[in-house]
């Protein structure tokens, strides 16, 4: 059961950033857009960014599954 202050650390962890102009958080939606260093790419998306977004649910799921994204690095 994740926090998003946990999230963010592993975030950072691995050199990511929120693009906090795109991402939005509130009691009911969340949609977070996170990059990668720049000309990296995240593993779990093959791309310079991964994207996350709940519309229903509990919180601590999404930031589950924004960490388990995180943690499979960029290269």
């Amino acid at each position: 059961m994740a926090t998003r202050k946990q999230a963010l650390s592993v975030i950072e962890q691995h050199s990511g950033e929120v693009d906090w102009d795109v991402t939005i958080i509130t009691a009911t939606d969340k949609h977070i857009c996170v990059d990668a260093t720049e000309g990296a790419s995240w593993n779990a998306s093959q791309a310079e960014s991964f994207v996350v977004s709940w519309h229903a649910g509990p919180a601590s799921e999404f930031w589950d599954e924004v960490i388990q994204l995180a943690n499979e690095g960029a290269a």
